[in-house]
This record gives C-alpha cells, sequence and structure tokens, in this order.
C-alpha cells in the first residue's frame, strides 16, 4: 500500500478539497497524487545495485565510490537500515575515502577566496581551479587490498570459489 509523502500531505489536502469544489478535475489530481505518493518498503536501492541469493541474503553489492561489486561477507559495508539491502551503498573503506576527498575539495574552494586575495590566483582563472579541484574529488582510488569485480557475474563466481 502506498501513502502520499508527509511533505506532500497540505497539497493533497487543499487538491482534494479543491476536488470536491469542482475547480480541478479527477485526472488532474490522480495524476498529482500519483507523483505524490511513497513506495513503502521499497528501501531506495535497485536491484541492480545489489544481489540476493535464493535465501533473499545480500551476497553482492556495488559499491557506490568503488562503482565495483563486492561481496558483503568478504568487505565491510556500514549497515543502513532505510536500504533495500540494509547495508550503505558504500563499503566503509569507499566511505572514508569518499568523505576525505568531500573534505579536501571544500577546503581547496574556500582556499580559493584567500588565493585571490592574495594575488596567487586571478579572478579570470577561477573556474578552472574550481574546475580542478571538481576533477581531483572525483577520482576514484581502487581498494587498497585490490578487492572488486567489474561485473556481477565475476564477483558471485569468486565468492563461489571461495566457498561463500
Amino acid at each position: 500500500m502506498s501513502t502520499v509523502k508527509k511533505a506532500f500531505q497540505p497539497i493533497m489536502t487543499i487538491l482534494a478539497t479543491a476536488l470536491v469544489d469542482g475547480t480541478i478535475a479527477q485526472g488532474v489530481f490522480d495524476e498529482v497524487e500519483a507523483l505524490t505518493l511513497a513506495k513503502v518498503g521499497a528501501g531506495g536501492g535497485k536491484a541492480t545495485t545489489f544481489h540476493k541469493d535464493e535465501n533473499d541474503v545480500v551476497v553482492a553489492v556495488k559499491c557506490y565510490f568503488h562503482k565495483t561489486w563486492m561481496d558483503p561477507r568478504v568487505v565491510e559495508f556500514g549497515a543502513k537500515a532505510s536500504s533495500a539491502t540494509g547495508l550503505n551503498s558504500m563499503c566503509k573503506e569507499g566511505v572514508s575515502k569518499w568523505t576525505k576527498a568531500k573534505a579536501e575539495a571544500k577546503k581547496a574552494e574556500a582556499n580559493i577566496l584567500t588565493r585571490l586575495t592574495a594575488g596567487e590566483l586571478d579572478a579570470s582563472d577561477i573556474p578552472a581551479e574550481q574546475a580542478r579541484i571538481a576533477e581531483e574529488a572525483a577520482v576514484i582510488t581502487p581498494r587498497e587490498d585490490g578487492y572488486g569485480f567489474e561485473t556481477l557475474e565475476e564477483c558471485l563466481a569468486d565468492s563461489a570459489a571461495n566457498g561463500l
């Protein structure tokens, strides 16, 4: 069963009144309502980012940071109750690297003004500097142990070969 997202409930109440008054059509109301429905139990994950075995156990997750498939029985993933898997979308090492990269990028962005006022950077160079900072923050460094697979099939085959 779906319900209207909490943030949209006041809007839907107004539209329901307008529907009763005849100021909007049923079709319009239905379309707006469909856009505001919460997907109960969806958990926000797609089956294309994880794989469960026949016993409904998560045996592979595509790490959002590393962009590779990993077995959560091999690699540590933090818990996240609101996800479809019950796991974070990034392995713990990926979360650490992502957090560090974002912090460094934020520090570098803040330093632009300091460099500008010190004459170390010309105002016309700011867009290029911002692009460089964003590019550096987007660099994906592989896991230190090298674990991770390009395809789900490779991950599942590795897990099977290791008796998992």
